[in-house]
């Protein structure tokens, strides 16, 4: 039997039908269950052990202080070898899908309010233990070397260094010293604040309102960390309009209200993490390099001004 005709099944045995699909990800299509719900039929990209995790982790968080809403899984099982979760319903559309139907006016607004929101997940309070300062430990990092957040981002890019050297010599330059910069730093650990990172946060994954209001923020995972909050803001910031497909300018001006919202200080961070990021993610949806967000991240990695200001 297909993947499509047991879905088929699965939907009628839970009285969903396709028009109720809310959405597809890279690893699950999402459904309406019900006004304060969702289903979610997985691919072959999860497992329901990954997804007890997110269900213990999201059970573990304290968000009472937020202004807008997490994910919650109330059960998770199998159906006809096919990962099912059903999960609390966060009600708004995705930013992304939205943004541009903005005027710029309405677009500089929204934002700021994507900032406040970013620097608000600051305040969520973890009861879950994430070991080795890492929600999912898929690259087997060794946590007896991780005495800091500096210690896992300095073995995961230890670590992708194996996989990924061979297309970085090619298309990085000066690739050796760069690696041995960014390794030098991280080895120089960590001393800041403590707050939990997301790791994935982009308009994709924040859920706003008709009237501008942020509503929830989805999708935890895979770079879900403990670590700098200032890390989320790097991300959020260069991954907004990714390939300047609004062709607004959202790179530069949302730099800009970071800045004057943060203070100068934070450039420099920003920059760095947007580094590691472009090292750590660079095969996340290509294992042999091949595709649009390898050449984004080489293009980051061969940024000089990130690199200055190191």
């Amino acid at each position: 039997m297909t993947k499509i005709n047991t879905n088929s099944m699965i939907l009628d045995k839970y009285n969903v039908t396709k028009s109720d699909l809310l959405g597809s990800g890279m690893e699950a299509d999402v459904y309406a269950y019900d006004t304060n719900e969702i289903l979610k039929l997985y691919n072959d990209m999860s497992d329901i052990s990954k997804q007890n995790s997110l269900k213990t982790f999201y059970s573990n968080l304290n968000s009472s202080s937020l202004s807008y809403e997490l994910p919650y899984i109330y059960d998770t099982f199998v159906e006809s070898n096919t990962l099912v979760t059903i999960e609390k319903r966060i009600q708004g559309s995705n930013l992304q899908s939205v943004f541009s139907d903005m005027n710029y006016t309405e677009q500089n607004k929204m934002m700021e309010t994507y900032l406040n929101a970013t620097i608000e997940l600051k305040s969520v309070k973890i009861k879950y233990n994430l070991e080795g300062f890492t929600l999912f430990n898929d690259n087997q990092v060794p946590l007896v070397k991780i005495n800091s957040w500096f210690d896992l981002l300095k073995e995961l890019i230890l670590k992708k260094q194996k996989v990924l050297e061979p297309y970085f010599k090619e298309d990085v330059v000066n690739y050796d010293a760069k690696v041995d910069q960014l390794v030098e730093k991280l080895s120089s650990g960590y001393e800041g604040e403590y707050a939990l990172i997301h790791g994935d946060f982009y308009p994709g994954n924040l859920m706003v309102n008709k009237s501008g209001l942020v509503t929830g923020l989805i999708d935890f995972g895979l770079m879900t960390m403990y670590g700098d909050n200032l890390f989320d803001i790097a991300i959020g910031w260069v991954c907004f309009d990714m390939y300047n497909e609004l062709n607004a300018n959202i790179y530069e001006r949302y730099l800009n209200i970071i800045i004057s919202t943060l203070g100068e200080d934070v450039r420099k961070r920003l920059y760095f993490y947007v580094l590691i990021y472009s090292y750590i993610s660079a095969n996340f949806y290509s294992r042999n390099c091949k595709d649009g967000h390898y050449q984004w991240c080489v293009k980051n990695l061969n940024n000089k001004l990130y690199w200055e200001a190191l």
